[in-house]
């Protein structure tokens, strides 16, 4: 059990910063709505993510690469939940939506930096029972933080839900704070994060691909299909949208 202690800690912080993700995006629709009373400016809030994520994600890679994983995810922890705490004392859309960018841009830190922990942190004999446990939380994230956000909304308040769930990614920090030092960075050997950096980095993905095609088809495969499925459940959308106006 011992042997579980940093994998088991490491699933706890991220089971908890997952469902947070989500008591905060039904406190912030809430508060968008509340605000302007539009479904566009709510609408406006699932693209800020998107777009975060094409402008930022192509060069965090490099930025990571080279620094601790789990120092990043601890600020990424604490930044999120600086800014979740600040929500409630938007004056206006304009400073919530910045808000939003911030937590988008960690977000786009996080997701590869704990990818890359588990990697380093699980052992590869009990990866696949951890992976199994992080997708089944990862899931019922999409479930229990709703659940949980709503109710916190109805019992106290959307301001209070928010700064508990500011609280909640302290704790998923400090969870982060007793497991084992597995990685020893040297400061020195730390490039400088320039764009022939990340060219330089991308080389090395490029040359991935092509030493290990079988994967590389897969991983492609599924993006396709992921991409496809979007589509598809757009097209879908816009008509019964359309259906219903026309009613």
């Amino acid at each position: 059990m011992n042997n579980w202690k940093n994998p088991i800690l490491l699933l706890l912080s991220i089971s908890i910063s997952s469902i947070g993700n989500f008591i905060h995006l039904v406190a912030i629709n809430i508060i968008v709505y509340q605000l302007t009373g539009s479904a566009a400016a709510v609408a406006g809030l699932w693209i800020i993510g998107p777009l975060t994520n094409i402008l930022t994600k192509f060069w965090t890679g490099s930025f990571i690469d080279y620094r601790s994983k789990r120092y990043v995810m601890i600020v990424t922890y604490i930044i999120r939940a600086v800014f979740i705490s600040l929500i409630p004392f938007a004056p206006n859309m304009i400073v919530i939506y910045i808000i939003l960018v911030v937590l988008s841009i960690a977000n786009a830190f996080f997701h590869p930096a704990s990818t890359t922990y588990i990697t380093i942190l699980v052992p590869n004999e009990k990866r696949k029972r951890f992976n199994s446990f992080h997708s089944f939380a990862s899931s019922g994230a999409f479930i229990i933080g709703p659940a949980i956000g709503g109710t916190l909304i109805l019992s106290t308040s959307v301001e209070i839900t928010l700064w508990l769930n500011a609280i909640s990614f302290l704790i998923a920090s400090i969870l982060l704070l007793f497991i084992s030092q597995t990685e020893y960075i040297v400061k020195e050997t730390i490039p400088n994060l320039t764009f022939s950096q990340i060219i330089k980095d991308f080389t090395v993905v490029q040359r991935f691909l092509k030493e290990n095609k079988y994967v590389s088809y897969i991983y492609l495969g599924f993006i396709f299909i992921m991409l496809f499925y979007l589509c598809y459940g757009c097209t879908r959308s816009r008509f019964y949208t359309a259906n219903y106006r026309s009613i």
